[in-house]
C-alpha cells in the first residue's frame, strides 16, 4: 500500500499501485485510492509544470509523432463528426455554447458552419495559434481552476477529453457551473478506465497511462465527481474505436497512430454495430460521457 498526500476526490491518504510506470515519463506512476477507487497520477503536476507541458506540446512529443495541421484535421474528423451529431441532437442553434479545451479549433469551426454561437477556451499557446488558421470563432486563454472571469453565461458547456487533464475536477466543475444558465447543461467526455481492453491487454493498458492524464475515470468515479460538484448526471458509453482496432492491438500490441480505425467497412457493419453497442451498454467502452446540469 502506498501513502500519498491525498486522493484528489475523497482526500483519503492510502492507495494501491496500478502501475509503477507510464508510457512517456519515468517520474510518474498510477495509483488507486483504497477508499473511493479513484485512479490518479502520482505525483500530481504543479500548475507551473502543466503550463510548460501544454505550451510546449509535450503531450504530442510523448508519442513521438508530429503531424501537419491538415493531417490533424483528417485524424480528428471522426470525433468531430460524432460530437457534432450529438450536440446537434441535444442543443438548438439559438443557444450559446462554450467549448473548454477546444484544441486546434476543428470542432469550433464545424459548429460555426452549422450556425451555432460557440466560443472556445484553450490553454495551449500552440493550439490557439493553430485555431486562428482553422476558425474565426473566438478562442480564449483562461485557467478556470484559478479564477472565473466575466465572459458571460452559456446554455451548454462542452469538455471533450479534457476533465482527465484537470488537477481538481470537482473545483473545476463548480467553477464552470458559474458560467452556466440555470437551465443549461454540461457535457463531459473522458476516457473510460473500465475499458474492457485495459483488462485484456497489458500493452494497451500502458499506452493509456500517460503524463497528460491526471485522472483515470470510471462511470462510478465520474458520477461521484459530478455529485460532489452539485450537478445531476447521466452517464452513457461511447465506443470510439472499431473492432478492427481491437484486433490490431491484439496482434501488434501497438496503436494505429497514423491511421486509427473508428469504423469498419460496410460489409462488416453488422459486426461493428453489435461490438460497439454491447460495450456501450455495459459501460466498458473506451469512452464515457456525462450529461449533467444543476440539481
Amino acid at each position: 500500500m502506498i501513502t500519498q498526500k491525498f486522493c484528489i476526490i475523497c482526500r483519503n491518504k492510502k492507495f494501491d499501485l496500478i502501475s509503477s510506470h507510464i508510457r512517456d515519463s519515468n517520474k510518474h506512476k498510477v495509483i488507486r485510492c483504497v477508499k473511493c477507487g479513484h485512479v490518479q497520477l502520482c505525483p500530481v503536476p504543479t500548475p507551473e509544470e502543466d503550463k510548460k507541458f501544454y505550451d510546449k506540446q509535450l503531450q504530442d512529443a510523448g508519442i513521438k509523432y508530429f503531424f501537419k495541421l491538415s493531417e490533424l484535421g483528417r485524424l480528428s474528423a471522426p470525433d468531430v463528426d460524432r460530437r457534432a451529431a450529438l450536440i446537434r441532437k441535444l442543443i438548438r442553434k439559438n443557444k450559446k455554447i462554450l467549448e473548454i479545451g477546444s484544441g486546434d479549433g476543428f470542432f469550433l469551426e464545424r459548429m460555426t458552419q452549422y450556425g451555432y454561437d460557440i466560443v472556445g477556451i484553450e490553454v495551449s499557446e500552440q493550439r490557439r495559434k493553430n485555431s486562428k488558421k482553422i476558425t474565426k470563432a473566438k478562442v480564449l486563454d483562461i485557467d478556470l481552476i484559478e479564477h472565473v472571469p466575466n465572459i458571460g453565461k452559456y446554455d451548454s458547456i462542452l469538455l471533450f477529453q479534457v476533465l482527465e487533464h484537470i488537477r481538481d475536477p470537482v473545483i473545476f466543475l463548480k467553477n464552470i457551473s458559474k458560467l452556466l444558465y440555470p437551465h443549461g447543461n454540461v457535457i463531459v467526455e473522458v476516457p473510460n478506465f473500465n475499458d474492457f481492453q485495459i483488462k485484456l491487454n497489458q500493452s494497451y493498458k500502458i499506452w493509456q497511462l500517460q503524463r497528460a492524464h491526471i485522472h483515470y475515470f470510471t462511470p462510478v468515479t465520474l458520477k461521484r465527481v459530478f455529485a460532489e460538484a452539485g450537478l445531476r448526471h447521466k452517464i452513457v458509453g461511447v465506443q470510439r474505436y472499431s473492432i478492427e482496432n481491437m484486433f490490431s492491438w491484439k496482434m501488434t500490441n501497438k496503436p494505429q497512430i497514423d491511421n486509427p480505425t473508428f469504423n469498419c467497412g460496410k460489409e462488416y457493419e453488422w459486426i461493428e454495430k453489435y461490438y460497439k453497442t454491447y460495450l456501450e451498454k455495459k459501460l466498458i467502452s473506451d469512452t464515457i460521457i456525462a450529461i449533467g446540469g444543476f440539481i
